[in-house]
């Protein structure tokens, strides 16, 4: 790579990217990530019996694991007052007579293990009722699930509801737009701003215009990816925080299909260089951001995640099809339709050819439109003009 470019995408790279700032967010997440290792590691060991008093006119047959229960035929008052003296966490008053059977949960402040026990109590008086109406299991399970849709493709392609990795397709464009958004903030920012300073031009003295929009492009891409990688950390900690403290589960990172990840993230790395190459093209031709018209033609590069949201549900259409090789919507459409669909290997493969051939020529046009949007002063051009640089061999 040429010298000048790594020096420009390095200063580009440094000049919205705080090192001190960084270190301590990262810090933060440590912590976090440190706190739901121990919190995890800490339930193995320490119990978690949380003690109910029964109050009943029946039996009380329930076990669950986690709560130990004990009947008493002591009155409200009494249960109350033990209640308050800490002796018990909570207190159930059950009434079996009428229907349906009425249950007073009676504890000192509200926590989450009480939806689990009042999720429990609603399963085992479901079981409860059933056995006393002589229905069995078979028949309870009609009742709760009437139906059963199984849906049957021609298209032996289509993948099932249970092998499809949508999660990851979605995951993968949610994480591409926030790169791009990105991307659209510090470009726009950036040059903007440098052609109204006037210092790009000082350096054409010292390096050509697709030298400058080479390292420009590079950098904010280095910087999407930043805050790409920060979301998907974030992200995670939070996956991880609901699940092993909210939800008192083991850590579960199956939602993530990582024979798919390389090819989406391919995709999503050959999309976020077109859209900042695009973006950095058209801020070049805005002489002032703030009365610009050119300005929401920078969001065009959201366009094909658009598209291929509203496609989702529709992934053997020719629509898709057709999008999933069109150079400006390939890396957004077609890591979608992997998911959904099963794919011979030269498609991807091809795709992903023609987004690379895309990105090569998208970089040539950003140069000259840089080289000719930041010499303009006073008058942005016009599209026909704009075009013509495009199309040019200059």
């Amino acid at each position: 790579m040429n010298n000048q470019v790594t020096q420009v995408a390095k200063w580009e790279f440094m000049h919205f990217f705080k090192w001190k700032q960084e270190l301590i967010s990262k810090l933060i997440m440590l912590v976090i990530a440190v706190v739901v290792f121990f919190w995890q590691s800490a339930s193995s060991f320490t119990s978690s019996d949380y003690r109910i008093a029964i109050s009943a006119n029946s039996p009380f047959e329930m076990t669950l694991d986690g709560y130990a229960f004990t009947q008493t035929q002591d009155d409200k008052e009494k249960l109350i007052s033990a209640l308050e003296a800490q002796e018990f966490d909570a207190v159930l008053l059950i009434d079996e007579a009428v229907s349906p059977v009425n249950i007073e949960f009676i504890s000192k402040g509200k926590m989450a293990w009480q939806q689990t026990l009042q999720n429990a109590l609603k399963q085992h008086y479901v079981e409860k009722i059933s056995d006393k109406l002589s229905l069995s299991a078979q028949q309870l399970a009609l009742i709760n699930n009437p139906i059963l849709v199984s849906a049957v493709y021609l298209d032996q392609n289509i993948k099932s509801e249970e092998s499809h990795s949508s999660a990851t397709a979605i995951g993968v464009l949610v994480l591409l737009s926030v790169g791009i958004f990105m991307s659209f903030a510090q470009v726009f920012v950036s040059i903007t701003g440098e052609k109204q300073q006037r210092v790009t031009e000082q350096l054409y003295a010292t390096m050509s215009a697709q030298t400058w929009v080479d390292g420009k492009i590079l950098g904010q891409v280095l910087l999407a990816l930043k805050a790409m990688l920060s979301t998907v950390i974030s992200v995670l900690l939070g996956v991880a925080f609901l699940q092993v403290i909210i939800q008192g589960q083991a850590l579960d990172l199956s939602f993530i299909d990582w024979a798919l990840l390389p090819w989406v993230l391919a995709f999503a790395l050959l999309g976020l260089y077109f859209s900042t190459a695009f973006m950095a093209a058209i801020a070049a031709a805005i002489d002032d951001p703030n009365h610009s018209g050119k300005s929401s033609f920078m969001m065009i590069p959201l366009v094909p995640m658009i598209l291929a949201f509203v496609l989702m549900d529709s992934p053997s259409g020719w629509v898709m099809t057709f999008l999933s090789y069109f150079p400006l919507t390939a890396f957004a459409v077609m890591p979608v339709k992997m998911a959904l669909v099963d794919v011979a290997i030269w498609q991807p493969i091809l795709s992903l050819v023609l987004t690379l051939a895309l990105c090569i020529y998208m970089r040539g046009v950003a140069g000259r439109l840089f080289k000719m949007g930041m010499v303009m002063y006073g008058k942005e051009p016009s599209f026909k003009q704009m075009l013509g640089w495009a199309i040019s061999e200059r």
